[in-house]
């Protein structure tokens, strides 16, 4: 006789978060015109990529903290510390 299979008896799987590096390459995906600058709207969709609830808050935040010269865009010197704060959020892989 076969064995009943209950969903409720399996284990989940373990979300695992994101490291710097790929986050770095999703930010670098949302590069969208391909100039090598993230813009607030580049950024934004990145982090919507990732899952976060207020995605334009994020990009605020991701701003202020790694434009260093306050302009408004992340260079591709900047990408580093981006992707740094963003792996500190804890965002996981679905």
């Amino acid at each position: 006789m076969p064995r009943a299979i209950f969903p409720h008896t399996r284990p989940k799987p373990t979300p695992i978060d994101y490291d710097a590096k790929q986050i770095r390459q999703i930010f670098v995906a949302c590069d969208h015109d391909g100039n090598g600058i993230l813009s607030r709207d580049e950024i934004r969709d990145a982090f919507e990529k990732l899952g976060a609830l207020i995605p334009g808050y994020r990009a605020w935040r991701a701003l202020n903290h790694a434009a260093a010269n306050n302009d408004g865009c992340i260079s591709l010197e900047e990408l580093d510390d981006l992707a740094r704060y963003a792996a500190g959020l804890g965002y996981k892989i679905k």
